[in-house]
């Protein structure tokens, strides 16, 4: 366990502490990581050219992603389509919570057929500025779509942790698709769960940040 606890400590110890911003933190960990291989001895060249290509294709993947959501959201916008999607969930029945509940249940219906990241990308620029508008602390609500994405992972058909899951089990345990779809179902409760603790009790998302200004 000392590894994972040394990289949770690198990246968020060193944005905690004010050390480093979110995507700097992410070189900090790029380094710690680094240099536990080097203290494990187990930095090679073959490791390095296969984490330097891992890194291309994420990263390639992530910035194409980006522009095409980047493209649509401008789009979407400069038809003015945001303002029609603002006045629609501000005219949601059951005031700001019914337009939380609205934002909630189009972020977990993507799930099913989105990438995660792509989610992120088209969400955000259009529901922000409609949680500021209700009144919802920033912070609170992008993590509460964040804890809502977890169950993107699960959620056929595009559910990663499904193919990681196959791709990593044994195959003598002669697991089915059918079967590790079946196992992720209580999961995605225990997330609904998270989402209805987080909406209780707002502090379980704000008490560290609070701690940092």
């Amino acid at each position: 366990m000392l590894p994972p606890v040394i990289l949770i400590l690198a990246v968020l110890g060193s944005i905690f502490f004010g050390i480093a911003a979110p995507t700097e933190a992410a070189g900090v960990g790029a380094l710690a990581a680094t240099l536990l291989a080097v203290g494990y001895r187990r930095l090679d060249w073959h490791v390095l050219k296969g984490t330097a290509m891992s890194t291309v294709r994420t990263s390639g993947m992530v910035l194409l992603i980006g522009a095409m959501a980047f493209a649509f959201v401008g789009v979407f916008m400069r038809a003015n389509c945001d303002e029609v999607v603002t006045n629609a969930l501000l005219a949601a029945p059951g005031g700001k919570w019914g337009a939380f509940g609205i934002v909630m249940l189009i972020c977990f219906l993507l799930g099913f057929l989105i990438d995660w990241l792509g989610i992120i990308f088209i969400m955000v620029p259009i529901v922000t500025p409609i949680a500021a508008k209700v009144g919802f602390d920033p912070l609170w609500f992008a993590m509460m779509i964040c804890v809502n994405l977890q169950m993107s992972f699960m959620t056929p058909p595009f559910a990663y942790a499904l193919f990681y899951i196959k791709g990593a089990a044994d195959p003598k345990l002669g697991l089915t698709t059918a079967n590790i779809i079946t196992g992720m179902v209580p999961y995605v409760f225990i997330i609904v769960l998270a989402l209805a603790l987080c909406i209780a009790f707002p502090q379980i998302i704000l008490w560290l940040p609070s701690k940092m200004l």
